[in-house]
């Protein structure tokens, strides 16, 4: 199957199987990138609340 093929058939899968496809190629990209592993890592384990983002703002900045 092709590149085009695959994405015809992704675009036309239910919303919730699109974003159980998007977490798998994400989960499978970032298995293979060390620095992007130690990045999130970072990001994750940040305790400073100055970097925090309020969970209202981000659901805002995604329905733009």
């Amino acid at each position: 199957m092709s590149l085009a093929q695959l994405k015809d058939e992704a675009a036309h899968l239910p919303s919730a199987e699109q974003r159980e496809l998007t977490a798998f190629l994400i989960a499978r990209q970032t298995a293979e990138d060390e620095e992007l592993q130690r990045t999130l890592a970072e990001k994750i384990d940040n305790k400073d609340p100055s970097r925090w983002v309020d969970l209202d703002d981000l659901e805002r900045r995604f329905k733009e």
